[in-house]
């Protein structure tokens, strides 16, 4: 089977340490690493789940390289001669787009930005390569995809890819949340988390937790709800969407709120929430919305409830059944949000 990694000879001598090596999933990093035989190398991931299976992968293949976490590429500092972005043909554009903006900025003067795409008929790269950095290589078409290069010179200023939406509450307050690429729901309030808000009882005083929190507007729209003795509290294993969270509770005159990012939901005190919200991803075979499930149940108080939005009731009902004492369901915007009580 044709990999990005066929594409690795193409570019091999265009490559000097220090290299770091943008976002990917574990195998083709780590094989990457290989490939680079011992140079320095950083690894980003925005993910914490990523990077542990990374790290994991990286150690069971005897390979060095640092695995770095953050929520902006260019939180990293700017030395080095070569990035590496293996963008797998199913990866969010905009946030291609995003790491080559990000990754101008952390390259020495003269280093090389490189781009794997999985696309053999990749018409995008180029263009994207020379709105910022001025001029692009390439190779030709190869049975794997292509690869595009291009060198810094000079500076630019720094470009945060935002879209902003604006969501009421369900006592009708106006709330206006920014979006960045790689977050869920880029661009859009997400409809099953309006779904769920709508049909969520929030009483004063309350302590929420946004399960998988995104962006925040699920923690940040049942805010007010809470009132000042309440508490709301916002996980998630991707670091941009807690500084994303961040910027939106604070944008929306949150003040009692927690951030915590964690890829088990390890950090959170067990039985201490009265309301636990999720609307988990359905991939992998459910396994985010078996996990939200199970640890749901354990961070509850005595009937404390519990919320799960999906459009998968047939596999993701039982498993609610499994864990708590009474379950009902209600049909809300096309989506079925299961109700639990601890």
């Amino acid at each position: 089977m044709k990999t990005l990694l066929d594409l690795f000879p193409l570019v091999a001598d265009k490559i000097v340490p220090p290299v770091a090596i943008v976002l990917g999933s574990p195998w083709p990093v780590t094989q990457l690493v290989r490939e680079l035989k011992g140079v320095e190398t950083v690894c980003f991931q925005m993910d914490q789940f990523a990077a542990e299976r990374l790290r994991e992968k990286l150690a069971q293949e005897q390979l060095t390289a640092e695995v770095v976490v953050s929520a902006d590429l260019w939180d990293l500092p700017p030395r080095f001669q070569t990035v590496l972005f293996p963008a797998a043909a199913h990866s969010d554009r905009e946030l291609k787009i995003d790491m080559l903006d990000q990754g101008f900025h952390i390259l020495q003067e003269g280093g090389r930005f490189i781009s794997l795409s999985e696309y053999e008929r990749d018409t995008e790269f180029a263009p994207w390569h020379k709105k910022i950095f001025g001029k692009c290589g390439e190779t030709p078409r190869h049975p794997t995809g292509r690869a595009f290069w291009s060198e810094k010179h000079g500076e630019r200023p720094r470009r945060r890819h935002e879209i902003v939406f604006h969501a009421r509450t369900p006592a009708g307050q106006s709330m206006a949340f920014a979006t960045w690429p790689g977050t869920f729901s880029y661009g859009r309030m997400d409809n099953g988390s309006r779904a769920m808000i709508e049909v969520t009882e929030i009483r004063a005083g309350d302590r929420v937790l946004d399960m998988g929190c995104g962006n925040g507007s699920v923690g940040c729209l049942v805010s007010p709800a809470v009132g000042p003795e309440g508490e709301i509290v916002f996980v998630d294993s991707n670091a941009r969407a807690i500084a994303l969270t961040d910027h939106n509770a604070k944008r929306n005159g949150l003040t009692n709120y927690r951030l915590i990012t964690s890829s088990s939901l390890s950090g959170l005190e067990p039985q201490s929430f009265d309301v636990v919200l999720a609307n988990p991803p359905y991939y992998a075979n459910s396994e985010v919305a078996r996990l939200f499930i199970r640890e749901a149940r354990s961070l509850l108080k005595e009937n404390g409830r519990f919320y799960l939005v999906t459009k998968m009731p047939v596999q993701t009902i039982p498993e609610v059944v499994d864990q708590f004492v009474e379950v009902e369901s209600v049909e809300n915007r096309g989506y079925t949000i299961v109700i639990a009580t601890a």
